[in-house]
């Protein structure tokens, strides 16, 4: 009996040294001194074995108290907010004290930036736009990238200030002329670096990560502010003189990369028409392979009168012949270094024919028999589910997003949306790619698939949306998508969906 009677006390004391740790950590507190400390400088009893009552006052407490502080602060500094941006600046600020979500942006990108002049840019371009313009915000700068880091209007000024050795003009003579926060920045970009012309879709390339990649695109907007050539910076590929042109003539949704192949179908004679089904498709804004694909783009542009709904279905059914990787012998996994016809080419091939071999091998991968499971890992990227409405109203609908993991997945998606994304098995194996279905469920009723979305897990971009039969989104499927993408910090590329 003795002994129980000790287990029993060293169980008690355990479970209110915990439940102490667990009100110390509420508190905010290291040490049973700072508590004792803290219950005498607010008038609370000092005693550590305390009703759960009390306790729960001495959080409520500590809880307005905090709220009170953070609003304290919060009219401090939007009462100085210069003053506020330069203690930044100066490292006299602690990024747990600030209230506002653009000054935290601003000390994280005054912590990046290393280099002293880089900081002085910096602070004149924080400095010249506060207070004028709506620049220093944490909202994203380009719609499509959502929420992703680096896509604000702040990190675009600090990509400014790491260019500053290229500035033509001084910072103090800028001043808006609009109130469109978009055409704020284009304009103070202009005038720290161009003197020429630059084509307004080249804002993007101020809004990504600090990668030499990033760096080297925004060379391109210096050299073509100094009245270079497009064909003379170092772009995906090489441009003709007509596609240079074309180029500087992309529209204002495009990345750069996307801009690069609008130039060169526009260039090789496609018109506007083919030249957004490209862009929608796998190929619209990477150039592996380019000297390939040129050739399909010059068939594509000479098969002028097909439906660009087949483009993107098309571009499929070709990679997969000449460049997927075939399959092992037994079924499983992929053997990546064998393709399906490395001699494929376009050479001699009719519009009706290919079209033709394209939907028996839609059809085909529908009606094939049952292969050896084929399964992979998760991209990483967030799954998204969504409610919207009320049943009350008899308008809920609960949007989901869910991750296909296997090939079985895969085949059940493509006889579902009668498309061809069950041949993205060994894309899907090899990690480049994921793919992912949208469905949508109405007042609790049967989930039903809306959208197969394919997501290059490289770039973290929405690539492709297909619906069935490979339709393109409705509007409110894209903007359920863009939502989703904006969670998973995703970037939707410029023309998919259109």
């Amino acid at each position: 009996m003795p002994t129980n009677s000790t287990d029993t006390k060293v169980a008690e004391s355990l479970v209110l040294e915990s439940e102490l740790k667990t009100h110390l950590d509420a508190l905010g507190l290291n040490s049973v001194d700072e508590y004792t400390a803290w219950c005498a400088r607010h008038g609370f009893g000092t005693r550590i074995d305390k009703h759960w009552k009390e306790r729960c006052r001495e959080r409520y407490f500590a809880a307005e108290a905090s709220i009170k502080d953070r609003l304290k602060r919060k009219k401090r500094e939007k009462r100085r907010p210069r003053r506020i941006i330069e203690r930044i600046l100066d490292g006299d600020a602690d990024e747990a004290s600030l209230t506002q979500p653009h000054l935290v942006l601003i000390h994280e990108a005054a912590a990046s930036a290393g280099d002293s002049q880089v900081r002085n840019a910096f602070r004149d371009l924080l400095l010249h736009v506060e207070g004028q313009t709506g620049l220093l915000t944490h909202q994203a700068a380009v719609p499509q990238s959502g929420d992703r880091a680096g896509s604000t209007f702040l990190t675009g000024l600090l990509s400014l200030a790491y260019c500053h050795r290229c500035w033509i003009r001084s910072v103090s003579l800028w001043t808006p002329r609009t109130h469109n926060v978009r055409r704020q920045f284009s304009s103070l970009a202009r005038h720290l670096l161009a003197k020429y012309p630059v084509p307004e879709f080249m804002d993007s390339v101020w809004f990504g990560d600090n990668s030499d990649e990033a760096r080297r695109q925004q060379a391109w907007f210096t050299r073509i502010g100094a009245g270079e050539s497009p064909r003379r910076i170092d772009l995906p590929i090489p441009l003709t003189k007509r596609m240079a042109r074309h180029f500087m003539q992309a529209p204002n949704e495009c990345s750069v990369e996307a801009a690069v192949r609008w130039a060169q179908v526009m260039g090789l004679g496609g018109d506007v028409r083919l030249t957004r089904a490209i862009l929608g498709s796998r190929i619209g804004d990477t150039f592996d392979n380019n000297e390939f694909w040129e050739t399909v783009i010059r068939w594509l542009v000479q098969n002028a009168m097909l439906d660009p709904t087949l483009i993107g279905p098309l571009i499929d059914y070709v990679h997969r012949r000449r460049f997927d990787p075939l399959e092992s012998d037994d079924g499983g996994e992929p053997d990546s270094t064998k393709t399906a016809c490395s001699q494929f080419s376009m050479k001699g091939r009719t519009a009706a024919s290919l079209i033709r071999q394209m939907r028996e091998w839609h059809a085909g991968l529908r009606k094939q028999p049952e292969k050896p499971q084929l399964e992979w890992p998760e991209s990483g990227v967030a799954e998204f589910d969504w409610t919207e409405g009320s049943l009350a109203s008899k308008d809920l609908r609960r949007w989901t997003i869910i991750e296909l993991l296997s090939r079985k997945a895969l085949h059940l998606e493509g006889r579902m949306m009668r498309h061809c994304v069950a041949s993205y098995d060994g894309s899907c194996a090899f990690g480049g790619t994921s793919i992912w279905s949208l469905g949508v469920e109405r007042n609790f009723g049967r989930r039903k698939r809306v959208m197969t979305i394919e997501v290059a897990n490289t770039t973290k971009k929405v690539c492709q949306i297909r619906g069935k039969a490979n339709r393109l989104p409705s509007r409110k499927e894209l903007s359920v998508i863009q939502r989703w993408a904006s969670q998973a910090n995703l970037t939707v590329a410029g023309f998919v969906g259109h």
